[in-house]
């Protein structure tokens, strides 16, 4: 198993808390507005996106579905992921069902919701799941970890760690790759150590601000019911992650809740909490 030196973006958390009121603008504004505006953002889709003849077969999504899990074939059918048209692979591996979302234009492994640890890719991953650990639990003082798990999400491979600490629990997501802290639970966010307050702000760092002036809180929503594809804007908020100030956008999908956190400043999404 390959070993690396972590290189760990931790949260910055100001003041006790990762959530700010939006700088000029009132996060509980009126999403009726919000939501008129980024409703007809995403009804400009365009058609090409629907033409058949564009997409991969179902047998090229299970050959790109087996080269996560090498498993025997239960189903495969054309479904919608926040937006996105993709083929549901369900492959049986080990006696564990793992269902798999591949792209369905570039045949690309999008999702895979169920754990991967002690399957090859495991092996194939640059961070162990010791070093991820390791990294999760450096964020605190105290704490141990009760559930892990490495899954693909948008596009990358994560652990997903849950960590008690004083009695609370809540998932820690650590890039399988890179080492980088991506995300961290707010029920457990007020229990970080000291040294994970220590990153400098963006305002006083520059960190995310190089692209310009600030997103307003339209463009975030605009930006993120875009990325789901369809819904409606419940809640903005703005935020700390990894030492960037972003929005979190939660989107109303289907019945479920979708948190889309986008770059304050570049409007680019990081990352999405399904």
């Amino acid at each position: 198993m390959k070993k690396t030196i972590l290189s760990i973006a931790v949260i910055s958390v100001i003041g006790g808390t990762s959530a700010f009121a939006l700088a000029g603008d009132d996060p509980s504004a009126d999403l009726s507005e919000i939501n008129q505006t980024t409703n007809e953002t995403a009804e400009e889709k365009p058609a090409s996106a629907n033409d058949e003849s564009e997409r991969i077969t179902p047998e090229q999504a299970v050959d790109a579905a087996k080269t996560i899990v090498d498993g025997q074939l239960d189903e495969v059918e054309l479904d919608t992921e926040n937006g996105q048209l993709v083929y549901e692979v369900e492959l049986d591996y080990m006696d564990d069902d793992y269902d798999i979302k591949v792209d369905a234009y570039t045949g690309e492994v999008v999702k895979v919701d169920d754990d991967l640890l002690g399957t090859s890719v495991e092996q194939q991953v640059s961070i162990s799941l010791e070093e991820a650990e390791e990294a999760a639990l450096a964020l605190f003082d105290g704490g141990k970890i009760d559930d892990r798990e490495l899954e693909k999400k948008n596009g990358r491979y994560v652990y997903e760690l849950e960590v008690e600490i004083f009695d609370e629990d809540g998932d820690v997501y650590i890039d399988a790759e890179s080492g980088e802290v991506i995300h961290v639970e707010s029920d457990i966010r007020g229990f970080m150590a000291e040294s994970g307050h220590e990153q400098a702000a963006p305002e006083e760092s520059g960190e995310n601000q190089s692209s310009g002036e600030q997103i307003s809180a339209q463009e975030a929503a605009d930006i993120a019911l875009n990325h789901v594809g369809e819904g409606y804007v419940d809640d903005i908020e703005l935020e700390r992650e990894n030492g960037m100030l972003v929005y979190e956008v939660e989107v109303e999908y289907m019945d479920d809740d979708v948190d889309v956190y986008v770059d304050a400043f570049t409007g680019e999404v990081i990352y999405v909490d399904h």
